[in-house]
């Protein structure tokens, strides 16, 4: 049975919010959500939901990491710089949504139940790979493949995982000459052959489908890319930077 944990309220405005955009413009009638989860949390696993995959080369757990990135995306999403992206395209409110915002794990169908609750036009799920050998490292994002049911708009998930990685791994080039583009897949090559995550939420604020992908977004098995995104002394505002990145490329996805 799927795991029926209580769904995360989400205020309108505040903490959960990037507030109203351009209330006072009084042609702006448009709103759209954006859903950030986090991967992994807790101490146990749930249904399709592990508590916790990686570990970096400084010990860190890819849960910890995940919610901190998410957090840092949320915070870019509510910039001066994206909310002038907003703007243009006439947004007056943009609400973003955490998945969770402690350490706790929540089903895959819970995460995609806050999508749907929330009518979310874009989902985005922050994971981080590991492997071994330690020299293995790289960026890449997924979509779900139409051929694993469960998906409608193939191509729309396809473009936003291209362009959330390409974000990613630009901003992390200005810090790493050797970050890599390790591209965009689709669920069915990776190990389980499917993500549930990655399941179509329904139909968002913009009455289109809502647009699905999730990031792995670097390899912190590698002593490089630990030091860069979550042990050295610039690993903050690297992380930062990256988000920021990557807030950009869904605010021009929105």
């Amino acid at each position: 049975m799927a795991d029926q944990k209580k769904v995360p309220a989400s205020p309108t405005s505040g903490d959960n919010a990037t507030a109203n955009v351009n209330a006072t413009t009084q042609s702006c009638q448009e709103k759209r959500v954006i859903v950030i989860d986090p991967g992994h949390g807790g101490t146990a696993d749930e249904q399709s939901s592990t508590w916790n995959n990686a570990t970096s080369a400084s010990k860190v757990l890819e849960k910890t990491l995940t919610l901190q990135y998410a957090q840092s995306l949320k915070q870019q999403l509510a910039s001066a710089e994206v909310k002038q992206i907003f703007t243009s395209k006439n947004y007056c409110d943009v609400q973003v949504i955490l998945t969770r915002e402690t350490d706790v794990n929540l089903s895959a169908a819970a995460r995609l139940a806050v999508a749907t609750q929330h009518k979310a036009d874009i989902f985005l799920s922050i994971h981080f790979n590991g492997f071994d050998p330690a020299s293995v490292r790289g960026t890449e994002t997924f979509y779900k493949a139409t051929s694993n049911g469960y998906q409608t708009n193939e191509a729309e998930d396809k473009a936003l995982a291209e362009a959330v990685c390409a974000a990613a791994v630009a901003a992390m080039k200005v810090f790493d000459s050797k970050a890599r583009n390790r591209n965009v897949k689709a669920d069915k090559d990776t190990e389980h052959k499917s993500l549930w995550v990655l399941r179509d939420p329904g139909v968002g604020l913009s009455g289109e489908m809502c647009r699905s992908a999730m990031i792995e977004m670097e390899f912190i098995t590698n002593p490089v890319a630990d030091k860069n995104l979550v042990s050295g002394p610039n690993a903050a505002a690297n992380r930062d930077a990256v988000m920021l990145s990557v807030a950009k490329a869904l605010a021009k996805a929105l």
